[in-house]
């Protein structure tokens, strides 16, 4: 390819809007998975909570399929819990990665008059405090379910 067929370099001002729409895209990602996370969550737990009932209900005749039910329910919580873990580890790889591919081409925004690319990073990682103890929290209390079931 001679000189002339190659692209224009956009400016460092559309280099770092770009970057900007990517990030905001990989934390609209890390939102999508936290609400996954909760939905699947409290689905789960209900179901859980309706079998662990049905346990008591005079007349059952499937108790073995309950005690089954009580076994896969916090597996499934636990799978779902780790996946969705590990799409919002992505995210935060990514968005790290856009950073610092930003830094590279910008090391100065002020000097551009343009906005920080990231808030300070105290407040970053209270941001994703939620997102990544939350599905930790639903593995433990899981586990914590299964290693403490009498059936």
């Amino acid at each position: 390819m001679s000189g002339e067929d190659q692209p224009a370099r956009i400016d460092d001002v559309a280099f770092a809007a770009l970057l900007r729409a990517r990030i905001e895209h990989e934390d609209g990602l890390i939102v999508s998975r936290t609400t996954w996370l909760m939905a699947s969550e409290s689905f789960l737990y209900t179901a859980y909570a309706i079998a662990l009932n049905g346990m008591t209900t005079p007349g059952m005749t499937t108790l073995e399929h309950h005690a089954r039910l009580l076994k896969l329910i916090p597996l499934i919580g636990i799978a779902c819990s780790i996946l969705i873990l590990t799409g919002i580890l992505a995210a935060i790889r990514a968005m790290v990665w856009l950073r610092r591919l930003y830094r590279t081409r910008v090391p100065d925004e002020a000097a551009m008059g343009l906005a920080p690319i990231q808030t300070p990073v105290p407040n970053v990682a209270a941001g994703l405090a939620a997102p990544l103890l939350l599905p930790t929290v639903f593995v433990v209390v899981w586990v914590y379910l299964l290693a403490t079931e009498r059936f």
